[in-house]
């Protein structure tokens, strides 16, 4: 038997090409299906990465593998505009209620990058505001305030022109954008951190509210919940439109790619001769097979229906398996916001509410280390996702999700008896 772990470590840096699959024994996987994934060895896996939330029709549905196998034989780059591309453009539009124009690239991080250069591009502004524990990719401005201090790598002038405010404080918005330079306040309306932090419409409305009042713009970061959430993502749920939309993940079917959607005067920047214009290529910006299993899944998505039941199919696996938490005394308890859910460890006895917010962020980085002993034991027992949240689809039957309470349930056994601590009756 080949040992594929020994080969990656030896030949990929770092041994993985994603620090989150990052492990003492990271697995190999060789194939996937529906709802499961299978490793070298053959073992099976219930799959609650989802593509990083990508998947929201599960792995190889029918519908999107017919989509992509047909566009294969009709080309995979045709270098310029082509059909699927445009209807697809359409189909955006037709769904994000901001979007009047779209702009693709070819990931969620080129979907931030590129707003951040057009928001600076439209208003003349060189500063970007971030708010803290909100991801938006690994580009030198995104990735501060996610890791401690500047990340190691960028350059250091970045953090001139980057100010970095605590979630829910509008009055720190409101002060640093009377100083007049801030070109755009970028966040995840749906909730920072894959919706560790909440989803607070007033608070959104706020923040509108103030952007406007300082001729800044406004980005909703939609990358996770862009489709997923609803199917016009947040924007639709909380009728607050933003400047700017960034777009990933649901909306290329599970293939690489992104997109930024705005209005018309905004998105003009990208014009010819336009005198703001903003240099934007990529060689694999709205592939044909990202778009044929893009448009497939939008189509899918589109009327709302399949948001509902996730969402109730997330709120009925979370409800079982903290019922299962409960009855052994653990100290462990999932929530969740639409179809992704969180574990929070350790937050009862820290007296944090186990529902979205500023300590559910705070107590995943506190027990890290257990969160990695949980993971380490559900991957024992045939579950592999994030160590502390996890996306559903609709290949997760009710079937799947009861088999998936008791894994979850028998790693919490384990977890008692290698930490006591993390009983409540100690």
């Amino acid at each position: 038997m080949q040992n594929w772990e020994l080969r990656a470590k030896r030949a990929i840096a770092g041994g993985t090409t994603h620090d989150s699959w990052a492990s003492a024994h990271p697995i190999v996987f060789k194939r996937a299906d529906g709802a499961y994934k299978w490793d070298t060895s053959g073992r099976q896996y219930t799959d609650f990465w989802m593509g990083h939330g990508a998947l929201i029709l599960g792995h190889n549905h029918p519908a999107v593998i017919q989509a992509i196998a047909t566009q294969l034989n009709s080309g995979t780059h045709l270098s310029g505009n082509h059909t699927l591309l445009v209807e697809w453009a359409e189909k955006i539009i037709q769904m994000i209620p901001s979007a009047e124009l779209v702009r693709f690239c070819a990931s969620g991080t080129e979907a931030t990058l590129l707003a951040l250069r057009l928001a600076r591009a439209y208003t003349g502004k060189p500063s970007i505001m971030r708010i803290d524990g909100h991801f938006h990719g690994w580009h030198d401005e995104a990735l501060s305030g996610v890791i401690g201090g500047w990340p190691t790598g960028s350059h250091p002038d970045s953090a001139n022109y980057l100010q970095l405010v605590p979630p829910f404080d509008l009055e720190a918005v409101e002060v640093s954008l009377m100083k007049g330079k801030t070109a755009a306040v970028i966040l995840e309306p749906g909730g920072g951190s894959s919706g560790t932090l909440p989803y607070d419409r007033q608070y959104l409305q706020e923040l509108r509210n103030i952007t406007s009042s300082y001729n800044t713009l406004l980005i909703f970061d939609e990358v996770m919940s862009g489709f997923r959430y609803a199917p016009g993502g947040v924007q639709q749920l909380s009728s607050i439109m933003p400047d700017i939309t960034t777009l990933s993940k649901v909306l290329c079917g599970g293939l690489p790619g992104g997109a930024i959607v705005g209005s018309q005067i905004i998105m003009s920047c990208f014009d010819a001769g336009h005198n703001t214009k903003v240099l934007h290529s990529g060689t694999f910006n709205g592939n044909p097979l990202s778009a044929s299993a893009g448009l497939t899944t939008l189509a899918l998505v589109a009327d709302g229906t399949i948001q509902e039941t996730l969402n109730k199919n997330t709120m009925m696996f979370v409800n079982a398996v903290n019922e299962k938490a409960r009855q052994l005394g653990i100290d462990v308890q999932l929530f969740h916001q639409s179809s992704i859910f969180h574990i929070l460890i350790g937050a009862q006895k820290e007296g944090v509410d186990i529902s979205p917010s500023e300590d559910a962020f705070w107590i995943t980085q506190k027990n890290a280390t257990i969160y990695n002993e949980l993971k380490a034991l559900l991957t024992q027992y045939g579950i592999d996702m994030h160590k502390s949240h996890g996306w559903l689809s609709t290949c997760h039957t009710h079937d799947i999700l009861e088999c998936a309470v008791d894994k979850f349930h028998m790693a919490f056994v384990q977890l008692l008896k290698q930490n006591r601590t993390m009983s409540l009756a100690d």
